[in-house]
């Protein structure tokens, strides 16, 4: 069994202002710190194999070339991850990202890049909170001249007062810059944020619904044109550009992740680190592992979230294997399946050898996927 490794780097220079992730603002030796406290936790957990490796945050590129790079290369001797394995950072533009610091990440082994930009509206970033400029797109064109071989983009949709058309304009932008791989991500307002209190004071519009599925239907006809291909509702790749790291979550495969909040699970317990910066570093400091909490889903939890988290990706659930690995038909675990596919909104595609028929949700029903989803837990 080989294990998907997620690193949490937890620094930003500012919170984003619709951010709700396990953050905390850096100060001049924070850096080192988190640095030295993740090859601390490193040690601590069992050398399984590993398939992949994911570092995001926060922002990674806040370390220093030497942290960082030291970071993925004990990492992947740790876990054993073969040479040539996907290894990706998450980065944003107004931290490190030079061509020198790059080419450190590759000696390191880093293969894959995936840049927060958000927008490329002046007036939305600053509403965002980001802190790059729509012009420092330096990133892009550092990393392809180190040789990083597969560059990914971030946007975000769906904002308070967005228009279609300047969110096409961002796409646009985006698909100038030559990226392989696009994740575009509708806003999730959450209260505790500045972006949520600020709608909810009446200072900021709500988020348009019919303007944000405008925003992504006519991004999957542009996209495809470009020459990606959708595998997961929010995911789109050039040939041989897919997220393998991110794959193995959908496919419910076994993952460990180190740092604050990070989650591991192995197929039975399932962990999840304080999210306590300082908790977190006090105890790997001692030797010992962070405090966390622990869970062991049921078989039926565990049965549903294979086929919901499968369900989200143009894949989509293959009976045969569900069958397999559950003893049961994905029509008999999950009734609902059978009005979804009725209506249209789910779709059964039959395979050329019997059984390995694949569920999914239909394309035009895409933005409603977390409604049928809770359906099939209904």
């Amino acid at each position: 069994m080989t294990f998907g490794v997620y690193i949490h780097v937890p620094l930003c220079r500012r919170r984003c202002a619709y951010c709700d992730f396990t953050s905390y603002v850096a100060t001049p030796e924070a850096g080192g710190r988190v640095a030295a406290g993740l090859l601390r936790e490193l040690e601590l957990g069992p050398p399984v194999r590993g398939r992949t490796l994911y570092v995001g945050g926060g922002t990674p590129n806040i370390l220093g070339a030497g942290d960082l790079g030291d970071l993925i290369a004990r990492t992947r001797d740790r876990f054993r991850i073969p040479s040539g394995a996907e290894v990706s950072t998450e980065s944003n533009p107004c931290a490190n990202s030079g061509i020198g610091y790059f080419e450190a990440l590759l000696r390191a082994g880093l293969t894959r890049l995936s840049v927060g930009f958000q927008s490329f509206d002046p007036g939305e970033l600053r509403m965002l909170g980001r802190l790059h400029r729509s012009t420092d797109t330096g990133i892009f064109a550092n990393a392809r001249r180190a040789g990083v071989r597969s560059v990914s983009m971030d946007l975000m949709y769906g904002l308070p007062g967005q228009k279609p058309e300047v969110f096409q304009r961002s796409l646009e932008a985006a698909l100038s810059l030559g990226v392989d791989h696009m994740s575009l991500y509708a806003l999730k307002l959450e209260p505790s944020t500045p972006l949520g209190r600020a709608v909810e004071r009446g200072e900021l519009p709500p988020p348009d619904p019919d303007a944000a599925a405008d925003m992504y239907y006519a991004s999957l006809d542009r996209l495809e044109a470009e020459g990606f291909r959708q595998y997961e509702l929010s995911n789109f790749a050039r040939p041989g550009h897919r997220c393998r790291h991110n794959e193995r979550y959908w496919e419910a495969g076994p993952f460990i992740g180190l740092g604050p909040s990070a989650v591991s699970d192995d197929g039975t317990v399932r962990r999840r680190n304080t999210p306590d910066l300082e908790a977190w570093l006090g105890a790997v400091n001692r030797g010992g592992l962070p405090d966390g909490e622990e869970e062991r889903p049921t078989e039926r939890e565990r049965r549903m979230e294979m086929a919901m988290l499968a369900l989200r990706t143009r894949d989509g659930l293959r009976g045969k294997g569900f069958r397999e690995r559950w003893g049961v038909d994905v029509t008999e675990a999950f009734p609902a399946l059978a009005g979804h596919l009725a209506a249209g909104r789910v779709e059964l595609t039959p395979g050329s050898i019997p059984g390995e028929d694949r569920w999914r949700i239909a394309r035009e029903h895409q933005l409603i996927a977390d409604r049928i989803l809770s359906d099939l837990a209904d």
